[in-house]
């Protein structure tokens, strides 16, 4: 009797636990999108449910941003600049009409807790179900899709295994093609990484390149404000360090490929 009552109680806790990790992310990451459903609240006297163009916005940034090619370099400055282009981007992805007068910049704390957020989740729901998420006919075939390319990107960037943890972390934080948090994580799975080591790399590396894009575009706006010519010299300035730091780490990856290689 009490051996059936343990077995039982075991497979429920099972069950409990597969439910919790696979509504888990979803349920919270919707948690954030209510709170900010509050942030930018529909009319006045309008039916509910309604949204505020600035929240369908919004909403439709982050679906574009988890569809290639758009990422952070492309969907933060878009939020944060906001206008006419904006606006015609979410009317064609949802099909609905927006008023380009009505969308402005999303300030960047916004940007950055949607982005760095949807990020975690992703992370999380692929981390802790990756096994699962296999068996499934049609995501399965996606994941492996990912997988393969996963699989590419660890042979062409050998310096992600050799620099163990860094090596990811540096792979979620800087604009590679590929990178991101569905990426990130698959990578992390091949490698055998713990599960929340995975989704800790993915949520550091997102918030440091969220914050860097953030920040570099919210100063260019800033400075275009005050003078075009400042902004323009500061995003020369911007693209010189990019080529800098690519030149840089390239040398310094062809340096670990021989070290490696005299092992």
């Amino acid at each position: 009797m009490l051996e059936e009552l343990r077995k039982t109680h075991e497979l429920a806790w099972g069950i409990s636990k597969r439910i919790l990790m696979l509504l888990g992310p979803i349920a919270a990451y919707g948690i954030l999108l209510v709170f900010f459903w509050f942030v930018f609240p529909p009319p006045e006297g309008a039916a509910f449910p309604a949204f505020s163009p600035q929240f369908i916005v919004l909403v439709g940034l982050l679906i574009a941003y988890l569809v290639p090619p758009f990422g952070k370099e492309t969907i933060i400055p878009a939020a944060l600049i906001g206008g006419a282009a904006v606006a015609a981007l979410i009317a064609g992805i949802i099909g609905m009409p927006i008023d380009p007068a009505e969308i402005t910049g999303f300030p960047l704390w916004v940007v950055v807790l949607a982005i760095v957020g949807m990020d975690i989740a992703v992370a999380a729901f692929i981390t802790f179900n990756f096994n699962l998420l296999l068996k499934i006919p049609f995501i399965g075939n996606w994941l492996r899709w990912i997988m393969r390319g996963a699989d590419n990107i660890i042979q062409s960037k050998k310096w992600i295994r050799d620099l163990s943890s860094a090596g990811l972390l540096l792979f979620m934080y800087i604009p590679l093609q590929g990178s991101g948090a569905m990426t990130t994580s698959v990578i992390a799975r091949l490698l055998n990484y713990p599960p929340m080591l995975a989704i800790g790399l993915v949520t550091i590396g997102s918030l440091m390149s969220s914050l860097t894009v953030g920040l570099g575009i919210s100063s260019i706006i800033k400075l275009w404000e005050v003078n075009p010519l400042l902004a323009v010299l500061e995003v020369i300035a911007i693209l010189g360090f990019i080529v800098l730091v690519a030149v840089s780490w390239s040398k310094i990856v062809r340096k670990i490929g021989q070290m490696q290689n005299k092992k």
